[in-house]
């Protein structure tokens, strides 16, 4: 059927763009590392780490528990619970990156550190796709 298909295809994006997201990342670090000898700290790791969490926890419910008055009226507070923490952490991800790149921009920690944190940015924003994405495909598949 065209949900299905819909569905499908926006799972498909939502890989290629998750893939993009930590490939343009370990490139960036890569490259850093290759061209300036610059490590890139473990702290400027921690957005995408967030991102991909946020990624995993707002895919990993039904949307339906939400308005479910099912069993318990409980099971839907949880539910939301959960859709609301993960988008804090999606959030903070965007927030963090954000705010080194503008921490490198102002002072750069070392040369290279500028262009990992571009990339950084880059990441969070492609996986923050991503997990929009595979959820928009759940939702037309009826989820």
């Amino acid at each position: 059927s065209d949900s299905s298909a819909v569905g499908a295809l926006a799972a498909a994006g939502g890989g290629v763009l998750f893939a993009s997201g930590w490939l343009v990342w370990i490139d960036g670090v890569a490259a850093a590392a290759n061209d300036y000898g610059f490590g890139t700290p473990g702290a400027d790791w921690v957005p995408g780490i967030l991102q991909t969490v946020a990624l995993l926890m707002v895919n990993a419910i039904t949307w339906s528990a939400m308005a479910d008055g099912g069993f318990d009226d409980s099971v839907a507070q949880k539910v939301k619970a959960w859709v609301f923490v993960s988008f804090v952490f999606a959030f903070s991800g965007l927030i963090a990156s954000t705010y080194i790149l503008v921490r490198e921009s102002n002072s750069p920690t070392a040369p290279g550190s500028h262009d990992s944190a571009v990339r950084g940015l880059l990441q969070n924003l492609l996986i923050f796709g991503s997990s929009l994405l595979f959820r928009a495909g759940r939702l037309s598949d009826g989820d």
